[in-house]
């Protein structure tokens, strides 16, 4: 069973396409885990276990794959940090 993604916190929009303008949150794959890579190439993945380890992944420059399973965007995308928008800490 994977963990349900989480629309509380980090979040980018879809820049083009039918999707254009919906939201994106990282994608949990099957087993559970957030990937973040340098490259879109599979040999380079990092898999992540929580997603409170992802913001340090992006400060060095990893780019996180994304989707919205609610909204039919199934397939992840590879969203660089500069597009990600951060959840807001109080």
């Amino acid at each position: 069973m994977t963990k349900p993604q989480n629309t509380d916190g980090f979040h980018a929009f879809v820049a083009r396409g039918a999707g254009k303008g919906k939201l994106l949150y990282p994608h949990v794959h099957e087993d559970g885990m957030y990937v973040v890579s340098p490259t879109r190439f599979e040999q380079d993945y990092q898999r992540i276990k929580t997603e409170a380890d992802l913001e340090a992944w992006m400060l060095k420059g990893y780019r996180l794959r994304m989707s919205n399973i609610a909204e039919g965007i199934t397939a992840p995308s590879l969203i660089a940090p500069s597009s990600i928008f951060r959840p807001v800490i109080r």
